[in-house]
């Protein structure tokens, strides 16, 4: 019997192969467990499903479906990098400055993320890519957007969007190319 404290040699071949699967185990990418991956529940679905409308309504310049898909409330807003509109109407007026673009932009959607803020409403978040197009310097702008949607009836209405957009490299640069030059 040995003493104790001391590990047999059969012992320390078991604390040698604890240790290597341990040591495997954690380089070995593991599925996210279920509380972090959303169900899949017809309210995320049908959201999804809204906001997939919504941006194809967007890169067809549509903007009668656009404006059908925002609420009426008072409190309805727009954020655009920086830009607020207020109200159903200003949104509008916004809005139409799309008219007769059709082709000279896309909007490509990224993964959309539903969080159910209750029964009636979800909080969507999306990356998407903005692309002009048509022009020989065509841009691609990383964006991302979220949404705040309200039930009614059998489909969702806008409460609020916001949308912003990052500067290319090539933007960066040229904001940053004259700093700490002196003339």
């Amino acid at each position: 019997m040995p003493e104790r404290g001391r590990k047999s040699g059969g012992d320390r071949t078991m604390s040698r192969v604890a240790g290597v699967v341990l040591a495997a185990l954690t380089l070995v990418p593991m599925p996210a467990a279920s509380a972090t991956r959303p169900t899949a529940t017809p309210q995320r679905v049908s959201a999804q499903g809204f906001v997939r409308l919504y941006v194809n309504a967007m890169n067809k310049a549509d903007v009668a479906t656009m404006m059908g898909m925002f609420s009426k409330r008072p409190g309805v807003t727009s954020i655009g990098d920086g830009e607020i509109s207020r109200g159903w109407d200003s949104i509008r007026t916004d809005a139409q400055q799309i008219v007769g673009k059709e082709g000279t932009f896309k909007f490509t959607i990224g993964s959309i993320d539903v969080t159910p803020q209750g029964a009636s409403y979800v909080l969507v978040v999306a990356p998407f890519t903005f692309a002009i197009l048509g022009h020989p310097d065509s841009v691609e702008l990383p964006a991302a957007m979220t949404l705040v949607l309200e039930r009614s009836g059998t489909t969702w209405k806008v409460l609020h969007e916001h949308w912003s957009s990052k500067m290319t490299d090539e933007e960066n640069q040229e904001d940053n190319g004259d700093e700490g030059n002196v003339d």
